[in-house]
């Protein structure tokens, strides 16, 4: 009989405080010895778009490769001092995965959800960021798309 698959725990991290404070929660309070740990970071097109000076209607049929290994770099920099500082030596490592994505926090939503099926997360933790209701209504909320979309359990962290 084959050795049962271990847990895989998804966390979706950004640089922010919050974010850092949902790594070191999941970690102290979900995580048992054996799990996958999977941190995931979306990069918005929006980013992307302001990287290279130009609109986000589609991506450019040439990036700079510098300045493109810059903004995956920035974001490699962040997880490790954010992120992978509160998950320490565990095994098997925990895996990254950047995706570079569209412009909508639905769509990020949905990355974050799609990747949570694909590895059968058994649970998805995202941290809240607070907003406005202003802010939430023009910029949307990463978090709610997921609470409400994900076919995976989703835990909100509220630091």
């Amino acid at each position: 009989m084959a050795a049962p698959r271990p847990r895989a725990l998804l966390i979706s991290v950004d640089n922010s405080d919050a974010c850092e404070s949902a790594v070191k929660w999941a970690m102290d309070n979900l995580y048992q010895e054996g799990d996958e740990v999977h941190l995931i970071h979306v990069i918005p097109r929006l980013q992307l778009a302001a990287t290279y000076g130009a609109p986000p209607v589609d991506f450019l049929p040439y990036q700079d490769p510098t300045a493109y290994e810059q903004l995956i770099k920035a974001s490699e920099d962040f997880i490790a001092r954010r992120a992978l500082t509160h998950i320490g030596s565990i095994t098997p490592q925990p895996v990254v995965h950047i995706v570079k994505y569209e412009i909508d926090t639905d769509s990020i939503g949905n990355v974050i959800c799609k990747k949570a099926e694909e590895l059968e997360a058994v649970v998805t933790v995202l941290a809240r960021h607070s907003k406005s209701r202003l802010q939430e209504f023009f910029l949307g909320s990463v978090t709610n798309y997921a609470v409400h979309h994900c076919k995976r359990p989703v835990l909100v962290h509220s630091s």
